[in-house]
């Protein structure tokens, strides 16, 4: 025998019947007429081949075969009810999952109090964060298993944009020995002739570094490629060096036995943001916390600074 092809407004019929024990109670109920409602009735009689309801002038009864259908479709419709309840939700942001990668430095000092003001409105979102360096946050957003990245804007291909949050100073850090320990200001050419303690290529650090030292054709000692901030710090308390770092990057370690001396020059400076793929659908959820974010004052340590701006890479208000 084959199964019927039964709607939700039948089967939603059949509950409301059963339920107030009346046709004319059920179709208010339904929002419908009283002869619309007897025609679903009817219409689930026939495809059943079985009679669902006694009818009399005093009573309408419920058969055993009506009590047998309302307790296997009561099921669904209430698991339905619940999913698109939940669906709903997900569709007003107030759920769901916001998949993202961030530079660690942003991760570990920014991105905590976005989110807890975030989801003082939004509790029922849950996010995903993923550590990764500026080629890892451009690769995972191709890839599609983040939505969001926050990283820099520097170099990024066709087809990102970039919503510019954070502008921060580059600091010349050093031994407490070292003869930079006696100066209030660097520049870029005071690097010159030194051992550069860097982070890997790929990182933004890096990247920034690199061009600076390139362009000004600034003679460094080799670098050491150590694998996180953290060991930077480590290395020059150990009088292994110098480095350049942006001033978030130092609250990743403690600054003791070390001098930190601001660079004073115009693109002595790191712009990090919101990265994502242009006409990209996003999650409910991702698309109200870009919007968040683009919007949220941030309390900005020493040497950062907010920026504002349309994403680059997009047409301003797009996606």
């Amino acid at each position: 025998m084959p199964v019927p092809d039964l709607t939700l407004q039948q089967l939603r019929a059949v509950q409301a019947v059963a339920e107030s024990g009346s046709f004319t109670k059920a179709a208010a109920a339904e929002h419908i007429s009283q002869s619309v409602l007897s025609r679903r009735i009817k219409e689930v009689e026939r495809l059943l081949r079985v009679r669902l309801f006694d009818r009399t002038t005093r009573q309408l009864d419920t058969t055993s075969a009506g009590r047998a259908f309302l307790l296997m479709t009561g099921t669904v419709l209430d698991e339905l009810d619940t999913q698109l309840r939940r669906f709903l939700t997900f569709v007003a942001a107030q759920s769901g999952t916001v998949a993202l990668a961030a530079l660690p430095s942003l991760t570990a000092v920014v991105l905590p109090d976005l989110i807890r003001e975030f989801m003082a409105d939004h509790p029922e979102v849950t996010f995903e964060i993923r550590d990764a360096d500026a080629a890892e946050v451009r690769g995972n957003l191709e890839a599609g298993t983040v939505e969001l990245g926050l990283s820099d804007g520097g170099d990024l291909p066709d087809g990102f944009c970039f919503a510019p949050l954070l502008r921060e100073q580059f600091y010349g850090v050093a031994h407490h020995s070292h003869r930079w320990s006696v100066r209030d200001s660097l520049s870029w050419a005071d690097f010159g002739g030194e051992t550069v303690v860097a982070t890997p290529p790929g990182t933004s650090i890096r990247a920034r570094t690199d061009a600076m030292f390139g362009e000004r054709s600034i003679p460094v000692s080799r670098h050491f490629d150590a694998p996180c901030v953290a060991a930077i710090g480590g290395l020059l308390r150990a009088g292994v060096g110098v480095a350049a770092l942006p001033a978030l990057e130092l609250r990743e370690f403690s600054l003791d036995g070390l001098v930190a001396i601001p660079l004073e020059s115009p693109d002595a400076t790191r712009v990090t943001g919101v990265v994502y793929r242009r006409g990209q659908a996003l999650s409910p959820a991702s698309a109200r916390f870009l919007d968040f974010v683009r919007a949220a004052e941030v309390d900005t340590p020493r040497g950062v600074s907010r920026v504002r701006g349309e994403a680059a890479g997009c047409a301003p208000g797009t996606v």
